[in-house]
Formats: structure tokens, C-alpha cells, sequence
């Protein structure tokens, strides 16, 4: 495995010449969340309380539907540019086309996670949802990786080839925390930025995460 700073280096250097288009399509992902995270919104503001209700819910059940897939394309886009892959169309059709392409299986995924993190997170006061949230966090490029595997195994592959590695990412993630930070103080608008610059540098992570388990496969 490289160094932390490597991964941010390749990542830079993936993104050369990307980094404003994947900060629109970052945009274009969080206008859509917000979209549907309205009805919340404005029915907090008015306290109108059955607004608010049924607002929740429609974000929760877009989130699963349409945020998480969205997100999950865009990782995998960040991941096809690490590889130097040739891109068919524009990076913006790149992204729906793998959407649809693989929809169903994102969604799944998405929700199985998801549960799994919200069962565990109080009785471990989150730590356990941390934990289970790494060692999930391969899931995107398993599924791109591995179109004929169902969901089970999908999350049993990323939960494999993560163990040992739950710390480096960690870690790895940490190493953003001062662009978080700074992100923050400009309202949030650095992330369109940001997040490019971390799903990349995963990417790579998991390149090298990918081929440690492959070669252990081959050993065994």
C-alpha cells in the first residue's frame, strides 16, 4: 500500500484538466438531493409538521433511489479516470449510463448498508457503524468490477478485501479534514471540488486494495 500522500498525488494528477467538470456534475448531484429535500425543508420553516413528515420520508426514499446510485456512477467515473478507461459520450451521459446500467444493484447495496449501519449504530454508540462503513466502502467499484455477482456478494467481497485496510482508509479519509474544514468556512462551495478530489484518491486506494486481494485469491 502507498503512502497517504501518494493517493492525494495521483488523485491531483487524474483529475488534471477534470476537475471543473466533475464539479458541475457534483452540482448536478446536489441539486437533485435537494430537490427532493424540500418539501422537509419548507415544511420545518412553515411548522407545518405532516409537511415535514412526508418530506423526510420522500428524501429518505430518494436518497435510496436516486442519491445513493448517483453517487455510487460518480465514484465509479472517478474510478474509470484513475484507469486512464476511455469514456464513451461526455462525462455527464457517463454518469446516467452507468445510473441505469446498474440501478438496481446500487439500490440494493445502498439499502442493505444502510441498514446494516442504522442497526449498529447506537448499540455501539457508531463506532460500530464506522467500522461497518469501511469495510463497505469498496462496494461501488466491486459492483463495476463484478457485474455478474448478486448483492450478498458483492458486500462480502468489499467486507474481504477490506480487512486490514479499514484503518488506512480511515486514515486516508482524515487526511481531508483540513479541506473539510476550509470548505466549510466558503459555505460549503469547495466540496464541488472536494469530493472529486476524495472519490479519486479512493479510487486508487482501491486499485491497490483490489489487486492485494487478488493476489491472496491466487495463493489460496
Amino acid at each position: 500500500m502507498k503512502m497517504y500522500s501518494e493517493y492525494r498525488a495521483q488523485a491531483r494528477e487524474t483529475l488534471s484538466g477534470r476537475w471543473n467538470e466533475m464539479a458541475l456534475l457534483m452540482l448536478i448531484i446536489s441539486f437533485i438531493a435537494v430537490i427532493f429535500a424540500t418539501p422537509n425543508y419548507v415544511g420545518v420553516l412553515a411548522e407545518l409538521p405532516w409537511l415535514a413528515m412526508s418530506g423526510s420520508g420522500c428524501s429518505l426514499l430518494a436518497a435510496f433511489l436516486i442519491t445513493v446510485p448517483l453517487s455510487y456512477s460518480f465514484a465509479n467515473l472517478c474510478l474509470a479516470y484513475a484507469r486512464r478507461e476511455e469514456i464513451e459520450g461526455s462525462y455527464l451521459s457517463a454518469l446516467f449510463r452507468d445510473f441505469a446500467d446498474r440501478w438496481s444493484t446500487y439500490v440494493l447495496s445502498g439499502l442493505l448498508v444502510g441498514l446494516l449501519v442504522a442497526l449498529i449504530a447506537l448499540p455501539t454508540l457508531m463506532i460500530g457503524a464506522i467500522i461497518l462503513g469501511l469495510a463497505y466502502g469498496m462496494v461501488p467499484y466491486v459492483i463495476r468490477d463484478n457485474k455478474e455477482m448478486g448483492v450478498r456478494e458483492v458486500l462480502r467481497t468489499s467486507r474481504l478485501m477490506m480487512r486490514g485496510h479499514k484503518w488506512q482508509l480511515f486514515v486516508l479519509e482524515l487526511t481531508f479534514i483540513g479541506w473539510v474544514l476550509l470548505c466549510i468556512i466558503t459555505l460549503g462551495i469547495g466540496l464541488l471540488w472536494l469530493q472529486p478530489y476524495m472519490a479519486t484518491s479512493y479510487a486508487h486506494f482501491y486499485e491497490d486494495v483490489k489487486a492485494e486481494y487478488e493476489s491472496k485469491q491466487v495463493q489460496a
